[in-house]
């Protein structure tokens, strides 16, 4: 181990690997929807469009990611086709996956605008292969701006939709003021971090205009975002 805990590169020639910790803070501009079904036949159409065509190993079987859905949602009325927030240990929460899925397509938009510089990986690689929720949370809790969990949505909205036979309603629940604090791990090489704070900041600029989470289409889940990086 080298001086100031820096891993010594080892006698193979691959370099030395660490993390750099930034957290992360968005501040709510716009609502924050929800966008996880609760009626329960629903769930399951939900849950099977979203599965792997091939389960890795260890992973978990679609009825098993099934109940555990169900289980992170409130108490609705059988017939409800309202979309909601997941809830656990008393508040609503977001996956950190919606987290690392909401960067990822944002970085990919990005990419497609930007150049490319010869030998490096382009942007959206750097953001999908080497940045990760730190350490490795499972659920990311709702926030007030001063920091509180809420434990539930501020009220629900109706908003047309068509589709095929015709013209309906969507309701979905929502929560403003709002905040979400998160760690993002990036992978360092050789002291030198795959992606940098003045990247995720651009990152994060242009992803809270594009909006996380529902009714991003709408003008819902805008933010604006703080990322400092942290020490060790």
């Amino acid at each position: 181990m080298a001086k100031g805990g820096t891993p010594e590169p080892s006698s193979r020639g691959i370099p030395a690997v660490a993390w750099t910790r930034f957290h992360v803070t968005w501040m709510g501009l716009t609502k924050l929807c929800g966008s996880v079904p609760a009626d329960p036949e629903i769930v399951r159409a939900w849950t099977e469009a979203r599965k792997p065509r091939v389960q890795p190993p260890g992973g978990r079987s679609l009825d098993e990611i099934n109940e555990e859905v169900l289980a992170s949602l409130p108490e609705v009325a059988e017939d409800s086709n309202i979309l909601t927030f997941q809830r656990h240990g008393g508040a609503c929460t977001m996956r950190a996956a919606t987290v690392k899925a909401h960067l990822k397509d944002c970085a990919r938009r990005l990419s497609a605008r930007t150049g490319r510089i010869e030998g490096e990986a382009a942007f959206s690689t750097k953001i999908i292969n080497y940045c990760y929720p730190a350490p490795a949370p499972y659920w990311v809790p709702i926030l007030r701006p001063e920091g509180e969990p809420v434990p539930k949505h501020d009220g629900e909205m109706d908003r047309p939709i068509t589709t095929f036979r015709g013209t309906a309603l969507k309701r979905f629940e929502w929560i403003e003021p709002w905040r979400m604090d998160f760690v993002l791990q990036v992978l360092t090489v050789s002291n030198k971090p795959a992606v940098v704070k003045e990247d995720l900041e651009k990152l994060m600029l242009y992803g809270g205009v594009h909006g996380y989470g529902g009714e991003r289409g709408n003008g819902e889940g805008k933010y604006v975002a703080t990322v400092t990086e942290l020490e060790g």
